[in-house]
């Protein structure tokens, strides 16, 4: 699928981007200040395109594809499009053009309107505890057996990822018999949200160098307030002495980064906030602060639930976003496994 964004706006508002993005499966992006015949030539590069558009640019979009489609405009929910739109909402619209479906919505006040194209998204298969050849042994003679396309990638989190276009029930229940481990699930946020609730525990987070970053994730998922009531971030050693109770001495002997504060970090954030699991990190996201014991990109990761308490030390590679990126997506699977394996 291709993504164009119409409008100037759309280049600078990272944000509205980046979460218009997360809703589809794309493989190109495009940036126009205003629409015209020119777009024609991206039309026929793609199966599929996702158009956004502002209050301005939406109906002389409309009018464009209509013209383009030997078509005309007509009013439906409350709105001038095409009038062979196969699906339309407001502020949204999908019409075939020759081989092309292309959908097209308006932004306006940043309200984002559903997005009617790929209503069957890609299907991710989480498979844990299996390096990518071990997963691809496992799963590739049963996605052939179904006809089934496939991408496998290894997370930043180091579990593996499926990514397929369709799945059956069938096709399920032989997957739990083969990998009763692999989660399908196309938001592993939601799928803890769930799992959490339905097993009655609440979480919480003693977050350093990823400043508060897995409380983001959890609560942009709605449903969040069951099983989160909140969490520290905990910067710097005066807080996480102050808040968390984690000892002077520990941080005077071992350092922020390390496993002895990571365990009292982890001892703290149970205390005050009386959740049954907690998760702590540490860490110098870098591209300063580290030295010859302790190099940018180390980072500590605990888990507890108050009696069994883990605690992993990495090494990550790359800049400072993506140190704190793997790092939340380590936190996930190692609070995955810890829930498999309680």
């Amino acid at each position: 699928m291709a993504v164009i964004f119409i409008g100037n706006e759309f280049k600078y508002k990272k944000v509205l981007q980046n979460i218009i993005l997360s809703k589809v499966n794309y493989s190109f992006i495009y940036f126009f200040e205003h629409i015209d015949l020119d777009i024609e030539t991206i039309f026929n590069k793609h199966k599929q395109i996702l158009i956004i558009t502002n209050k301005e640019s939406y109906p002389t979009t409309s009018k464009l594809l209509a013209t383009m489609n030997d078509d005309n405009l007509i009013l439906k929910a409350n709105q001038l499009i095409p009038e062979k739109s196969i699906m339309y909402e407001e502020d949204s619209f999908v019409l075939n053009l020759e081989s092309t479906e292309i959908n097209v919505i308006k932004i306006e006040k940043n309200n984002i309107p559903n997005i009617l194209i790929n209503k069957n998204p890609t299907n991710i298969i989480h498979i844990f505890n299996y390096d990518i050849d071990t997963a691809k042994l496992f799963l590739t003679p049963l996605l052939n057996s179904f006809n089934i396309k496939y991408d496998f990638l290894v997370n930043e989190g180091d579990w593996v990822e499926c990514y397929v276009d369709s799945i059956s029930e069938n096709f399920i229940k032989q997957l739990n018999q083969i990998l009763p481990q692999a989660i399908i699930s196309n938001n592993i946020f939601e799928y803890l949200v769930k799992q959490l609730k339905v097993e009655n525990k609440k979480i919480t987070f003693a977050e350093s160098c990823t400043g508060g970053l897995l409380a983001s994730y959890f609560t942009k998922i709605s449903g969040s307030s069951a099983i989160f009531d909140g969490s520290v971030v905990s910067y710097s050693n005066d807080i996480k002495n102050k808040w968390l109770g984690v000892d002077e001495k520990v941080l005077e002997k071992y350092g922020a980064v390390s496993e002895a504060t990571i365990k009292e970090m982890l001892l703290g954030a149970i205390n005050i906030s009386m959740a049954n699991i907690a998760i702590a990190v540490s860490g110098i996201a870098g591209p300063t602060g580290g030295s010859i014991e302790k190099p940018v990109g180390t980072v500590f990761i605990g888990i507890s639930n108050g009696q069994e308490t883990i605690v992993e030390k990495y090494l990550f590679l790359g800049n400072r976003e993506y140190i704190q990126y793997q790092t939340m997506m380590n936190c996930i699977r190692i609070l995955i496994n810890f829930l498999k394996n309680p």
